[in-house]
């Protein structure tokens, strides 16, 4: 039998954890679905988010948002939402993992961007000493200095006209990969002449700290490497519900709805400031919306 919520969030990051304890707090019976190995567990250092003027990892502040909504009654399974769809017997959605299937009443939709490993043998000993997951966070440290971004699809190109703001010395490794960027994109790439060159990764050099890659036999020198591999999102669940996608992102109003009933969504999947700060406020105006159209309009505030 399906176990029933009156919220379901699928990604456990700052929107989805955001939301739930918005949620939790209107005492909606909600759960989180997340995925382990989030992006954000990687930096090192977060220093531009409101209220931690030491900085904090990444790790510790999703620890801290977790402790949180549990508090407030939230639960939290690590399992990857497969396929979402309205319920047949008209009881809101159904969502399903590969081990469980639960009905709920709403949704948000918060998983974040989908990053994928590249196949480079040595590149996990070098995650925090050079190799970077996240521009957002690591572009700063990278300010005027050479830097690689391997990727071959839209995330990569995305990711590229970010760091571009901070260095303008900046090329684009597809690993041997076929590049799939969208025309706009690739042409806001080109405008700015950044270079992508297509050869096989074949070797990353430094001891310590990393120094640089090997492609196709020739030794190249850099200060940093970002790893873009993936899409702007992992969003076929959300197709299988039929929320529109419009290049590669999840389309909302102002108001984060989907145009689904009590479907939502927030964070990076909706394209925008790729922030923790924007996640969060995001997170928080979903659950509102939500809160508000379960309870049919009523209105209390939950602020404080």
């Amino acid at each position: 039998m399906d176990k029933e919520y009156e919220v379901i969030i699928i990604g456990g990051g700052p929107a989805g954890l955001s939301a739930a304890i918005y949620t939790s707090r209107a005492e909606l019976k909600t759960l989180i679905l997340d995925e382990p190995d989030k992006l954000l567990e990687k930096a090192e250092s977060i220093d531009n988010y409101f209220g931690f003027p030491e900085g904090i990892s990444g790790k510790e502040l999703l620890e801290r948002g977790r402790k949180q909504a549990e508090r407030f009654g939230t639960e939290v399974l690590e399992e990857k939402a497969l396929l979402t769809k309205i319920d047949p017997e008209d009881r809101g959605y159904v969502v399903e993992t590969a081990d469980s299937s639960f009905n709920t009443e709403g949704l948000i939709v918060a998983p974040g961007i989908q990053h994928e490993k590249p196949p480079i043998e040595g590149i996990k000993e070098f995650e925090g000493k050079g190799v970077s997951y996240c521009v957002v966070c690591d572009a700063p440290l990278f300010k005027n200095k050479k830097v690689g971004l391997v990727g071959s699809k839209d995330l990569v190109g995305k990711e590229a006209l970010e760091l571009y703001e901070y260095t303008e010395d900046i090329k684009i490794y597809t690993n041997g990969s076929g590049l799939e960027i969208p025309e706009n994109l690739l042409k806001k790439i080109e405008e700015k002449d950044i270079p992508i060159e297509r050869g096989k990764i074949e070797e990353i050099m430094g001891d310590e700290q990393f120094e640089g890659l090997k492609v196709d036999g020739k030794k190249q020198e850099m200060d940093g490497l970002m790893i873009a591999e993936g899409s702007s999102g992992s969003l076929d669940f959300a197709r299988s519900l039929g929320i529109t996608i419009d290049d590669g992102v999840l389309k909302v109003d102002e108001d984060m709805h989907t145009g689904l009933p009590k479907v939502y969504a927030a964070g990076d999947c909706v394209g925008g400031a790729r922030q923790i700060s924007a996640a969060v406020g995001e997170g928080a105006k979903a659950a509102l919306g939500l809160i508000t159209e379960i309870r049919e309009g009523s209105y209390k505030d939950w602020s404080a």
